[in-house]
């Protein structure tokens, strides 16, 4: 029975999280439901509308009373104008927001937890996490479980879910027209805190093996703080060479091209996700972890904390992140193929959207039943 909902998320910039609400949003009209978003905007708005999604700009990513206050009002006005039966939040404020929103009217909350955060008492007490509750992956879970005094029947684990036609060896390749280069590695992530660190060393590493393997150029894709950071080294390993070893993409809307018309994939969570779609091999590598060159036998244990290498006890070291290079680049192209199949086929057969947006949807008919 279609139903209306309401997604509300933090801002819908360029990151995993906002692509997961985004494809889920989707999805949910595709099959017949109403779907209205709310978030403090950013560049998915107009992939929203092109799908006939309506946005509210919200102001969902700020924790100050007066902006608290006009969301509560906000999303009351939405909830009314849309019909609202059931509000979906990510992310804490949303989460919070949203609970103060549906009261007094009988509208079920699911909230949808993506990742870890600090947990003072404070934190939790303002914490809403609604009738349900989805976990990515299996360490979140443990983790509410253990911080928030969740009752484990209302915790369902639905892992990310990748649009398996757009993320897809089949696809047309982006074309890069890279100088001299037969050999792309891809890193795509926000780049801010740790995470530009991670791209740094990255390309430090990529600059000490290059003498070996001439034909080797580095992607990254990315915004954030540490942009202009990145971007400056860039262009002064392209200056002092006198080529284009080293290109900046900043936000990448097409990341799938991209990745596709790549060898090699770095990053974490979903873009490690999406480049095994790609039938790409991939390296974990990010601010809370790093796992190396994701093998077929280490698939399962990776997936406990959703690919982001934080359950590991390395980090992205140059010293890692070269070791990790020179492996995959060593490897013969045949066993590069034969794990790129691997990959994509353990993303089919467990991380597809259509199969995430069908267990969501099991979670809210629960919740609508009050079960």
């Amino acid at each position: 029975m279609p139903f209306s909902v309401l997604i509300t998320t933090n801002r819908l910039d360029i990151g995993g999280a906002e692509t997961h609400v985004v494809t889920l949003a989707r999805h949910l009209k595709e099959i017949g439901h109403r779907v209205a978003l709310a978030s403090a905007g950013g560049r998915y708005v107009v992939d929203l509308e092109g799908y006939g999604i309506p946005h509210y700009p919200v102001p969902l990513d700020s924790n100050r009373l007066g902006d608290i206050y006009c969301s509560v009002v906000e999303l009351r006005k939405i909830i009314d104008r849309e019909g609202i039966g059931l509000i979906h939040a990510h992310a804490r404020i949303p989460a919070m927001t949203c609970d103060l929103a549906r009261r007094g009217r009988g509208i079920p909350l699911v909230t949808t937890a993506h990742g870890r955060f600090k947990t003072p008492l404070h934190l939790r007490l303002l914490s809403r996490w609604g009738d349900k509750t989805i976990a990515i992956s299996p360490d979140i879970r443990d983790y509410l479980l253990s911080s928030y005094w969740l009752s484990p029947q209302n915790i369902t684990l639905i892992p990310n879910g990748i649009d398996l036609d757009l993320f897809n060896p089949a696809i047309e390749p982006e074309e890069l027209a890279l100088a001299g280069g037969t050999l792309r590695i891809a890193y795509f992530s926000r780049l801010d805190g740790p995470l530009t660190r991670v791209a740094l060393n990255l390309i430090e590493a990529f600059l000490h093996i290059c003498p070996d393997f001439p034909g080797l150029r580095l992607l990254l894709g990315g915004e954030g703080s540490g942009a202009s950071e990145v971007l400056a080294r860039v262009n002064e390993i392209n200056h002092g060479c006198g080529t284009e070893l080293v290109r900046f993409l900043g936000a990448v809307p097409l990341v799938n091209r991209v990745m596709v018309a790549s060898d090699l994939v770095v990053g974490v969570s979903r873009v490690a996700l999406e480049g095994m779609a790609c039938a790409r091999n991939v390296m974990l590598a990010g601010g809370e972890g790093f796992g190396g060159i994701v093998h077929p036998e280490a698939l399962k244990e990776l997936a406990g904390d959703n690919f982001t290498g934080r359950s590991l006890p390395n980090q992205a070291t140059t010293s890692l992140l070269e070791a990790s290079l020179r492996e995959f680049l060593n490897t013969p192209a045949d066993e590069r193929a034969r794990v790129a199949g691997l990959l994509r086929q353990f993303v089919v057969d467990n991380y597809g959207s259509r199969q995430m947006v069908e267990e969501t949807v099991r979670v809210y008919e629960t919740a609508l039943r009050g079960g």
